[in-house]
């Protein structure tokens, strides 16, 4: 059985009767305490459709790609930024991702919490002291995504972070060939 909505002004047995009725809708709103709209909707649905739907959004605008996910979760993983940080990395590449898209991405693949341990490490420990232009340089290996032209294909994650002030270059590579690696190295030096 469905539950009734907490402040619904009909019941499921008084939206049938609507549904079923001939007179007016003027008539059935005034009777039932309820707007006209109300009436025209459960007459639409119909008598076998007397319960509520959810409201939730079927389809959300704002989702994320498969390969857009895997660069968050592995950005997590990798550098273990809390969610602002990791928010404040992803948005300068991915624009169109906000606080809550990251966090969504970060819960669904059950990354939304850093583990007790990183986190414990993260509140004791202090960040070692490197001098400017210290660039830590990881390459990361994304899943097998499918891309917009239907192909699926492994890609690679760039990743370039500066020691001193923690400022990140990120970008997405085909290979892990060498010509890839100085292309990154040259953006990441226009970048820095």
């Amino acid at each position: 059985m469905h539950s009734l909505h907490p402040q619904a002004r009909t019941t499921p047995a008084v939206r049938q009767e609507i549904a079923r009725s001939r007179e007016p809708t003027g008539v059935l709103a005034q009777r039932f305490s309820v707007s006209t709209e109300t009436i025209r909707k459960w007459r639409k649905r119909g008598a076998q459709d007397c319960q509520d739907h959810s409201s939730r959004p079927h389809k959300l605008p704002w989702k994320a790609t498969d390969e857009e996910r895997a660069i968050v979760c592995v950005l997590r993983q990798a550098t273990g930024f809390p969610l602002d940080d990791l928010t404040f990395v992803v948005s300068h590449f991915l624009p169109h991702l906000n606080r809550d898209a990251v966090y969504r991405i970060l819960k669904a693949e059950g990354l939304g919490r850093l583990p007790p341990a990183q986190q414990r490490q993260r509140k004791s420990g202090t960040f070692k002291d490197y001098d400017l232009g210290f660039v830590h340089i990881d390459i990361k290996h994304l899943p097998k995504l499918q891309t917009a032209d239907g192909e699926r294909r492994k890609r690679y994650l760039y990743v370039a972070i500066d020691r001193c002030s923690r400022w990140v270059h990120l970008a997405v590579k085909d290979d892990e060939l060498a010509t890839s690696a100085v292309a990154f190295l040259k953006e990441a030096v226009r970048a820095f």
